[in-house]
């Protein structure tokens, strides 16, 4: 009994031996094309007097300021119309990481009242001044007491 399920057992390994052989034979490519493909050259732009290519300035501006030991301690982000700082966390003693003093988040900083600079000013007609306002006359009664 014990024979022939080791034979049993022997010929299905060696089927399936042979099945996992003809299909890794069967995903190789039969046909290797030795030539490459021919390459077209593409028109090249002329240098036109109207004509400017350059490249898009980036939205988000990233100013890092770094200690004498390399370690990042501040960075100005201008994201658009927003403009914060964010700053590193101090270290304090030998607090470690994971803990809660060691691993503390410091949110960022906003920078407000910043309203675009300087605006400019619109051609035409200026605007109109008031006249000042009339001069406030002395109550009758304290000139007469006298």
């Amino acid at each position: 009994m014990k024979t022939t399920s080791n034979i049993i057992a022997g010929s299905l390994t060696s089927l399936v031996a042979l099945l996992v052989s003809v299909a890794a034979m069967a995903q190789t490519p039969s046909k290797v094309d030795p030539v490459p493909p021919k390459l077209e050259k593409l028109e090249e732009i002329s240098n036109e007097p109207g004509v400017t290519v350059a490249k898009p300035e980036p939205k988000n501006k990233v100013v890092e300021k770094r200690s004498s030991g390399g370690k990042v301690t501040e960075a100005q982000v201008k994201a658009g119309k927003s403009n914060y700082t964010v700053k590193a966390n101090p270290e304090y003693g030998n607090a470690p990481k994971g803990t809660v003093q060691g691993d503390s988040n410091r949110a960022a900083q906003w920078t407000i009242l910043e309203f675009g600079g300087k605006k400019e000013a619109k051609e035409g007609n200026p605007p109109d001044v008031l006249a000042p306002a009339p001069a406030k006359q002395a109550p009758a009664s304290s000139a007469v007491s006298k």
